[in-house]
């Protein structure tokens, strides 16, 4: 116990020294989680938009011109009986045409000469709300395109699949690019640990000539480094949270009439408390790696 209070101690005391060095650290800590975190929270966002997508998906089975009409509402019944479906309505082509000319006077306009008989009909299905899984739209998608008269099926794939390329991009792109902030921050760390350690050379080489091991010397500089860390994951959960406040009802309501449903989101508890793990490594690790190089080059 009298050695932690005497770690604990010289830490507290080289903090104090340098107070402005401490809190340049934290804060290039601090930059560097935060752009991990909001990085993260950018990645949930998108993923939850997969869902609310999957939640609202609406498909549209569009009926083979060579379809007898006497024969649309048995295809209708078919894909009603499907186990993801909750709802199927037949829409006519006249329907279909009413429906566009509703948009506005330009949506009008383009159909104005347009005859019902160049649309085909339509089965619009909706999805049960346990099936929310857009691996579940796509496969009932492809259901429904095997059906006898139905000759084309969609459910907005194209933006779907834009989406799901810029999930794959962020998690690996955004990973790679995130672990080499982190380790440019690391360096960091290390370098500003390492004029400390340098200041206080004599009193290290003192210590080993008493006999100080080599951990008996890094401890005090672990426990400074830890508090920069953790400062600095504090300040950036901090950051993340006044943000969710002041600005994630403002988004929601933003993209509510591109998206409906989705709330958007800039902090999480979990990706908070990683945060804080983050910084507490990264100064750890910052520190463990300078006070290594200097009693190695001492001892050599």
């Amino acid at each position: 116990m009298r050695r932690l209070f005497y770690f604990a101690g010289q830490a507290l005391s080289s903090i104090r020294g340098s107070l402005g060095i401490s809190a340049l650290t934290a804060a290039t800590i601090a930059a560097a989680l935060l752009v991990s975190g909001f990085y993260a929270m950018a990645l949930q966002n998108l993923e939850n938009l997969a869902l609310v997508w999957g939640r609202t998906a609406t498909l549209a089975a569009y009926l083979d011109d060579s379809l007898p009409q006497s024969e649309w509402e048995e295809t209708r019944a078919a894909v009603a009986g499907l186990p993801p479906v909750a709802k199927a309505t037949l829409v006519l082509p006249a329907e279909a045409l009413a429906r566009f000319a509703a948009r506005g006077p330009e949506a009008r306009a383009l159909v104005a000469d347009v005859s019902a008989d160049l649309l085909p009909a339509a089965i619009e299905v909706d999805l049960r709300a346990g099936f929310a899984d857009l691996a579940v739209v796509e496969r009932l998608a492809k259901e429904l395109a095997a059906l006898f008269g139905v000759s084309s099926v969609d459910y907005g794939q194209q933006e779907f699949e834009r989406l799901r390329a810029l999930l794959e991009v962020l998690r690996y792109g955004g990973l790679g690019a995130g672990i080499l902030l982190l380790l440019a921050t690391a360096f960091i760390v290390s370098n500003t640990i390492r004029l400390t350690v340098y200041a206080r050379k004599d009193e290290i080489g003192i210590l080993r000539l008493v006999g100080a091991t080599r951990w008996f010397v890094r401890v005090p500089f672990l426990m400074e480094g830890a508090v920069w860390g953790l400062a600095g994951g504090g300040l950036a959960a901090a950051t993340m949270w006044l943000a969710h406040l002041s600005f994630a009802a403002r988004l929601s309501v933003a993209i509510a009439a591109v998206v409906g449903g989705l709330n958007v989101s800039l902090f999480d508890p979990t990706v908070a408390a990683l945060v804080l793990g983050a910084g507490f490594g990264l100064g750890v690790l910052g520190s463990a790696f300078a006070v290594g190089r200097f009693l190695d080059v001492e001892e050599a």
